[in-house]
């Protein structure tokens, strides 16, 4: 797997432990001091088994359950995300990617140390959280692998910092999504192609990565519904209908694209040239979420909204209004293709709560 520590193979070979517990060598912290306070005994639990196991036992099992908790996820995306998460933390605790049986060693206060060090760094709340998760995450999968210590992450041991309801990512108000709905130029390839973007992501709410992996061949009709079939995190598959708008604006991207078929190619392309405005063509690859950042960018300042607009606005965006307008949170998740409704609730914007805010009935 691509700059992933995972897996190394141990590099030494000592004798026999006496017991199941593991002898962990002592490993300086940021400030220099022992990983392990003296009131610590060295012995520290490992795992557990049938018998004795050697050092490079133990070396040899952290590697291999790291390595699992990492493949376990279908995403690819995730195993990444996952993997540059744990080689920050690895850094920070001075854990070299060959000897991830150190983690062992860990406790509590380091890791306390971890979320205070991202605190200071200037990361948000909800960055610090998600950071802490992956390492939640990790050891509870260690201990299902039959690792005998504690959580050191565990919320019983460390808090997360509290994060609000509402997320930060910037919503649009309806007049705001149909000034960008209408932006595009249609009289060009290049309009023809953001247009049909931006109504997929308008009216399905799907995440950037899901609309970048899109194909023609995901524009289906079943039912007498045009839909599209998204896969989502984790390999996850969900059929969106689609808005008659967006079906519309689609169908004449995909008309400049030679056609509706079968075939495997991406549905959203970046130019041939930066000039040619899609006259000379589309590059036979999908766009990646960076390009789709910086085009929607480039409207959204043109337009004079908010820059801090993202392609994530628009999802956020569809989920407040369909909320608003009546729909259950159930359909909500489904449509979102969350797992769990309480994601799907983090989205929801209470677009009316500053104008019924005390502040405005207040007179002194």
């Amino acid at each position: 797997m691509k700059n992933l520590p995972l897996p190394i193979e141990p590099s030494d070979n000592n004798g026999p432990s006496q017991s199941r517990a593991y002898e962990a060598p002592r490993v300086p912290d940021q400030s220099g001091h022992d990983a392990i306070p003296p009131s610590i005994p060295t012995l520290i639990p490992a795992f557990d088994g049938p018998a004795a196991l050697t050092t490079q036992d133990i070396r040899r099992l952290f590697q291999e359950a790291c390595s699992a908790w990492l493949a376990r996820s279908a995403s690819l995306e995730t195993r990444t995300a996952y993997a540059r998460e744990l080689r920050q933390f690895l850094r920070f605790s001075n854990i070299a990617p060959d000897r991830l049986d150190l983690l062992a060693t860990l406790r509590p206060h380091q890791v306390a140390a971890w979320r205070d060090h991202l605190r200071t760094s200037g990361l948000s709340n909800v960055a610090i959280v998600r950071k802490m998760t992956v390492l939640r995450s990790l050891f509870s999968y260690l201990q299902t692998y039959g690792f005998t210590g504690a959580n050191p992450a565990h919320s019983d041991f460390v808090e997360t910092p509290a994060v609000p309801r509402d997320g930060k990512t910037v919503a649009l108000s309806p007049d705001e999504c149909r000034r960008l709905l209408d932006a595009p130029d249609a009289s060009t390839p290049a309009g023809l192609r953001d247009r049909a973007l931006f109504a997929v992501l308008a009216y399905t709410g799907c995440r950037v990565g899901e609309l970048c992996r899109l194909r023609i061949m995901d524009y289906k009709e079943t039912g007498g519904h045009k839909i599209l079939e998204i896969r989502g995190k984790g390999g996850r598959e969900r059929r969106v209908p689609l808005h008659a708008e967006a079906v519309e604006r689609l169908e004449a991207w995909i008309q400049v694209l030679g056609g509706r078929g079968e075939e495997p190619l991406a549905m959203f392309r970046p130019l041939q040239s930066a000039r040619g405005k899609g006259r000379d063509g589309f590059k036979p690859r999908p766009l990646t979420r960076r390009a789709v950042q910086h085009f929607l960018y480039i409207y959204v300042r043109r337009l004079g909204l908010d820059p801090a607009v993202t392609p994530h606005s628009l999802r956020v965006t569809a989920l407040t209004t369909a909320r608003e307008r009546g729909c259950d949170i159930v359909d909500l998740q489904d449509f979102a293709g969350h797992a769990d409704p309480r994601v799907t609730l983090a989205y929801i914007r209470n677009r009316d709560r500053l104008s019924r805010s005390p502040a405005y009935v207040l007179r002194y």
